[in-house]
């Protein structure tokens, strides 16, 4: 499906209006016609602020796919162990469902993969029921009944079983995914100067690479050179690596020039975070300002990259390329090598349990 924006006309927008109207979206008084206007660039911002996306009223990849994954309501169809797997919102109260009673679901990410499937297995084992992994009527009905013993918790995180660390104390031996944000015809942000995201982040990610290797680590790169990679694509690279960590690099954009200083963002979905996510955010933020750069903080967000990956992934924005400090930052010659020796640095102190030199409460 091609991106789609303001001024857009088609089948593809009526698609895209049908599943916003059905959610209660309000689109106006041209309603459900194929034309994407103000009404439905509004009601599309609404979906993306509410569902933590990348909030730009254009329906590409992401968008498009949470806005098919929220139509479906638990029990709408049966639920099992797949290739592709289900996705959706249904996955995604199952999983709320068993996490709440003990049973270990894995990060509430809305897809039923194996840790979803031990999960119900256990439930129905521990519930007297056919144990075949298939979430239908009779699963469901013993759900809601235990449930029911359960109120008053729903909508409380559960804390990760391992308290938000890894087994490791070290950075060799890790396995590191690095995916350098962009590439191809796909620039990114472009400074004044003509500076490309996409160059900026490769640099990043070539040098963050040595320096992992150096330290012992098995590293790869979603993309060594120019090239275009799709979102989905640098997950499932990172997937079939079975990586332990994936540290997304790009630059971050602001309508104002005077906006600058690095964020992270690690996976949230509703009630769900990433401890993992959040814990990492917050060292590589302290490492970044003890190196000198300007940092606003770390924020939970449901990108796609940040659900769809499996290891503990993080997107990290060390710099503003609108804004001309940064630009001129960027293009130093010893900038590279300190904002990867601040994400490297980042890493081994949270393998290390170093407090960060921020607060990490919640």
């Amino acid at each position: 499906m091609r991106d789609l924006s303001r001024g857009d006309r088609g089948k593809e927008v009526l698609d895209v209006q049908t599943r916003l109207h059905s959610q209660g979206f309000e689109l106006g008084r041209e309603g459900v016609d194929g034309f994407f206007g103000p009404h439905t660039e509004l009601a599309v911002l609404s979906f993306q602020q509410q569902r933590g996306l990348l909030a730009d009223a254009r329906v590409g990849a992401n968008t498009w796919r949470e806005l098919v994954e929220s139509g479906y309501a638990l029990g709408d169809r049966l639920l099992y162990l797949r290739e592709p797997p289900f996705r959706g919102d249904d996955v995604l109260s199952l999983q709320v469902k068993l996490n709440l009673l003990g049973f270990n679901a894995g990060p509430e990410r809305g897809v039923y993969d194996e840790e979803v499937e031990r999960a119900a297995l256990d439930f129905q084992q521990n519930a007297g029921l056919h144990a075949d992994g298939i979430v239908g009527e009779s699963t469901l009905k013993k759900l809601e009944a235990v449930r029911k013993a359960e109120s008053g918790r729903e909508g409380k995180k559960i804390p990760d079983r391992d308290g938000g660390y890894v087994p490791a104390r070290s950075l060799a031996g890790n396995s590191v995914t690095i995916d350098p944000g962009h590439g191809g015809t796909d620039l990114g942000v472009t400074s004044a100067g003509g500076l490309a995201e996409k160059d900026v982040t490769l640099a990043l990610g070539l040098r963050t690479a040595e320096l992992l290797r150096a330290e012992g680590c098995r590293v790869r790169l979603t993309r060594e050179g120019d090239d275009r990679v799709p979102v989905y694509a640098r997950a499932e690279a990172a997937n079939g690596a079975a990586t332990d960590f994936l540290l997304s690099l790009h630059c971050n954009a602001d309508a104002s020039p005077a906006a600058r200083g690095g964020t992270a963002y690690y996976f949230q979905r509703s009630h769900y975070y990433s401890e993992h996510g959040r814990r990492l955010a917050c060292s590589i933020g302290s490492r970044m300002e003890a190196a000198g750069f300007p940092w606003i903080g770390r924020f939970g967000r449901n990108y796609a990259l940040l659900r769809e990956a499996r290891g503990i992934v993080l997107m990290v924005e060390p710099l503003f390329l609108t804004n001309p400090d940064d630009e001129d930052l960027a293009q130093q010659p010893g900038c590279m090598e300190k904002l990867a020796r601040a994400l490297v640095g980042g890493l081994a102190d949270y393998l290390a349990r170093i407090p960060p030199y921020r607060d990490d409460a919640p």
